[in-house]
């Protein structure tokens, strides 16, 4: 199930948007320690392929089996990740 929050001074949009800069934080941390050559733009592609993914899962428009992990990899690879 998805829902949309239109007004951004719902208190469910701060917790959202909280959730999101968080994972944001954690997929550059990550990217970071990992020796990625710019984790600021690996953690946004990271946030992009993780925010198109849920949103095409959640509303059942795609089989995703098999596409995420070659995906990710041609990231993480282009990435210089360890």
């Amino acid at each position: 199930m998805q829902i949309e929050l239109k007004d951004q001074a719902h208190p469910a949009s701060r917790v959202a948007y909280q959730i999101k800069a968080d994972l944001m934080a954690f997929f550059r941390s990550e990217a970071e320690r990992g020796g990625a050559s710019d984790p600021d733009l690996l953690a946004r592609q990271l946030i992009l392929v993780f925010d198109g993914a849920s949103a095409r899962a959640g509303i059942g428009a795609d089989n995703l089996t098999g596409l995420i992990v070659p995906t990710l990899t041609t990231l993480l690879d282009a990435a210089d990740m360890h």
